[in-house]
């Protein structure tokens, strides 16, 4: 079996004055590739549902497809939740640290969006959705020092476990960016896995440090997101 995997960020109608609309995917959008996604007969997991069942633990329904979303926005729980809810699919959601229930520090390219606080996150987890690790700073791990990736790393996941009161086990790296020792570092810092940005899906006996997820943003049709989903099918995970 190849699961797919999507991330996407702001689930709201960029702003006039943003210069980049690639994160954002408009309520509208998203509930139609939603719809679309049931038709073609998936059903929603957690990345840590995916990583138990490439350990061999548990089980996953019979079309599962991994609904992520990067950064940790407002608009998860506003927008994107209820729509999810309603088909009875879970998430996970990567949040920064440092910046809970702040306001988003590192996009020039759009004005700064809210961030879920602990207690949003915390309602999140005892709904069923999963929540990750993003880095504190939302920092570019690969080509930081050792001592500040750590920081970065293992701070974040214990950041998390203390406001959230669980464990933290996956993490996404910022901008997708990462390289062999990176993903040893991710390791080091007690993670059992860890989403990229490459292209491509899931499946049993690939690197649980490097899974693929597809980037859903911008104008995207839904018949461009069924094509991409599509192929994205066909192209699998690395071993």
């Amino acid at each position: 079996m190849w699961i797919p995997a999507l991330c996407y960020h702001r689930i709201e109608v960029p702003p006039h004055v943003a210069r980049d609309d690639t994160n954002f995917v408009t309520p509208d959008m998203f509930a139609g590739q939603l719809d679309w996604m049931k038709r073609l007969g998936y059903t929603g997991v957690t990345i840590g549902q995916v990583l138990a069942w490439q350990r061999g633990v548990a089980s996953l329904p019979t079309r599962p497809i991994a609904i992520t979303f990067d950064d940790a926005y407002d608009s998860v729980v506003s927008q994107a939740l209820p729509r999810l809810s309603a088909l009875g699919w879970p998430c996970t959601v990567y949040a920064v640290s440092a910046y809970l229930g702040d306001r988003n520090r590192w996009d020039p390219s759009a004005p700064p969006a809210r961030l879920l606080d602990a207690a949003a996150l915390r309602a999140m987890l005892q709904a069923g959705h999963d929540v990750g690790a993003h880095t504190r700073h939302h920092r570019r791990v690969r080509g930081l020092n050792g001592d500040t990736a750590r920081e970065e790393l293992a701070g974040c996941r214990e950041d998390l476990e203390q406001s959230l009161g669980a464990a933290c086990t996956s993490f996404a790296f910022p901008y997708g960016s990462h390289d062999r020792l990176t993903v040893q570092r991710v390791r080091d810092a007690g993670y059992a896995g860890a989403v990229t940005l490459k292209r491509r899906t899931i499946r049993k006996g690939g690197d649980p440090f490097r899974l693929g997820r597809m980037s859903v943003g911008g104008p995207l049709s839904h018949a461009l997101f069924a094509l991409k989903l599509a192929k994205l099918q066909f192209t699998p995970s690395v071993i």
